[in-house]
């Protein structure tokens, strides 16, 4: 990149500041601030404590190997954004971008957070948070990709922000593991939670889709609408929160296809290491590295038996389930002749092309009456059938029921469910 001079990074600043309202600093290459522009309304004194923390960010050991924007959530879920400026191996100092929260935070995850830092004046701290500008995780993204391109005029996706971010590292290393320590002991998990936005991310791991369910986790993530696991500890608050989530997902795994051993061995590895933890960073990131552990796990165990080439077809039919999918758009997406292709795909799946594409059209469509309230005619269309009376027909020869008998099968189980809860 090239240098930029103090005035030009001044003025960097103040547009992010203008534009997202977020505090922005500027930190020279001898990790010295110098120049900050914050709300009047901090409440840290003379900005010591702030400084400090920005000293930490952009001296920690992880931001090596974090390439591109770095987004550092600190134990007291406060947010910064980093970009730190090179000129090939020559460090010219960092632009940050903070703090900022998710969500107003409840006073009973407010007294935990006080208890973990060992705060006594709870008022100061609440009046601390109600200074901080409130930005959710999308914004938050979209700041860091609009200031990364601003210092380096590269567009960086979201997605990819995230996975740089969050994928840790140091908690890679648990999967070698899986195959290797198959424990003979197993946790009996049982839950009754039901909620819409549930039952589609588990449904992402059921379908093994790892990027896409990272994606939404991330985009999600609030202090609000959070049930209080622990009242004397934010740490263990989200330990529980997060081992009811591995339960969750170790049987959504399952269900997907995944050796049950496999899954509940990950399970078994991941809340061992969740309870070792000290730090709700550290908890957090290995939540959603098991995340996308179990989905990648489902992923490869359906893909494994295919070829590059049908396993591509799959992915492609998959990706463009909603347009008119073709044999000739497959063959030349895989760069193979239609009819050899046709022959390799009934081969290795045990049906055709089409009636493949048809059965996946109808696994869709029981998702839609499932989790939407969209009308049969809305969804067949959606799905490119001609009609609801073809769409009926396929429908209940591959299903065994009509659509209307599914969708209120399924709801009339919803429904007994949750009275059974309530009982």
């Amino acid at each position: 990149m090239k240098r930029m001079k103090l005035e030009q990074l001044i003025d960097l600043c103040k547009l992010m500041n203008d534009s997202f309202g977020l505090p922005m600093h500027y930190c020279n290459p001898h990790d010295r601030i110098e120049y900050s522009l914050t709300p009047a309304g901090i409440s840290l004194t003379d900005h010591s404590e702030l400084h400090e923390r920005i000293i930490m960010l952009i001296t920690n050991s992880d931001r090596q190997k974090i390439k591109g924007p770095y987004i550092q959530s600190t134990s007291l879920l406060e947010n910064y954004i980093e970009i730190r400026m090179e000129d090939g191996d020559v460090y010219l100092g960092s632009i940050v971008a903070g703090p900022s929260i998710y969500s107003r935070i409840p006073q009973e995850m407010l007294t935990g957070l006080a208890r973990d830092h060992r705060i006594t004046d709870a008022h100061e701290l609440q009046r601390h948070y109600d200074s901080l500008l409130i930005m959710d995780k999308k914004k938050l993204l979209n700041a860091a990709a609009l200031l990364y391109y601003l210092v380096y005029q590269i567009r960086m996706d979201m997605t990819d922000i995230m996975l740089n971010n969050r994928i840790d590292p140091k908690f890679l290393s648990l999967g070698d593991h899986v195959d290797v320590q198959v424990s003979d002991q197993r946790i009996d998990i049982a839950f009754h939670h039901d909620p819409m936005y549930e039952k589609e991310l588990m449904q992402l791991v059921t379908d093994g889709r790892p990027e896409e369910l990272v994606s939404r986790l991330e985009l999600s993530q609030t202090t609000e609408g959070i049930g209080t696991l622990s009242r004397k500890s934010h740490v263990r608050h989200q330990k529980n929160l997060s081992i009811v989530g591995i339960a969750l997902m170790t049987r959504a795994a399952v269900e997907g296809g995944l050796h049950p051993e496999i899954a509940y061995t990950m399970s078994d590895l991941y809340i061992q290491q969740i309870e070792e933890m000290t730090d709700v960073n550290e908890v957090n990131t290995a939540l959603l590295r098991s995340t996308y552990d179990f989905a990648n796990r489902v992923k490869e165990s359906k893909d494994g038996d295919y070829s590059k080439a049908v396993v591509a077809c799959k992915q492609y039919i998959f990706n463009h389930l909603y347009e008119d999918v073709s044999l000739q758009q497959l063959s030349r997406w895989v760069h193979m002749n239609s009819s050899y292709l046709s022959r390799l795909f009934k081969q290795e799946t045990g049906v055709s092309i089409s009636e493949y594409i048809q059965r996946q059209r109808i696994e869709e469509a029981k998702k839609l009456l499932i989790l939407t309230d969209l009308s049969l005619s809305e969804i067949y269309a959606r799905l490119n059938f001609t009609d609801q009376s073809y769409f009926t027909k396929v429908f209940k020869k591959l299903a065994g029921v009509t659509p209307k008998q599914f969708r209120e099968g399924k709801r009339q189980h919803q429904a007994q469910a949750g009275k059974g809860n309530e009982e």
